[in-house]
């Protein structure tokens, strides 16, 4: 990754077609190799990540995610007394995908971010953003880190963003028990 051309930027010297995405947000490259190395349950692989957002794809098992008249089936860490606000997950930025039902438990039995989760089923999750990393120019050359966070897209600060998981906003929310 470096700066592009005219400076306004970032850029991969070797771009192509699927390094950003319809919003001109440039994404991670990570080496694909499915079925090797082992899970990381609190960070999906970036390419895989975004299908099965786009797609309503399970995180788990990437077939068909659960969903009935009240909508998507999402697993959710539960928040503690000081994360959680009135009409809590109304509004919520999530980067997890939704899940089917079988592998709801599977998520539950095998994640250990998700504790005690709690079952939201949203009917319009919204694309919002992304999450991941802003780069700027470092003093002597090179490309400095700033930190991690949250980009709405359409934001000025687009082009010194890479992206690692496309972020949706959950809306018209219902909790509902485990399935």
């Amino acid at each position: 990754m470096t700066v592009g051309g005219e400076g306004r930027g970032l850029a991969y010297r070797d771009e192509r077609a699927g390094d950003r995405d319809r919003h001109g947000v440039l994404w991670a490259r990570l080496t694909e190799e499915p079925g090797s190395g082992q899970p990381e349950f609190r960070c999906m692989h970036p390419v895989r990540q975004r299908r099965a957002m786009l797609e309503r794809l399970c995180q788990v098992c990437g077939g068909p995610a659960d969903r009935n008249g009240r909508g998507w089936l999402f697993a959710l860490r539960r928040p503690g007394a000081a994360e959680e606000v009135p009409g809590w997950p109304e509004g919520l930025l999530c980067t997890k995908p939704p899940v089917c039902a079988p592998c709801a438990h599977l998520a539950v039995a095998h994640c250990p971010h998700l504790g005690e989760p709690v079952f939201v089923r949203s009917r319009k999750p919204r694309v919002w953003g992304a999450f991941g990393g802003f780069f700027v120019p470092g003093p002597r050359g090179g490309l400095a880190a700033s930190g991690d966070d949250h980009l709405p897209y359409g934001h000025r600060a687009a082009p010194w963003f890479v992206a690692n998981q496309l972020v949706v906003e959950l809306t018209r929310c219902t909790r509902v028990p485990a399935p």
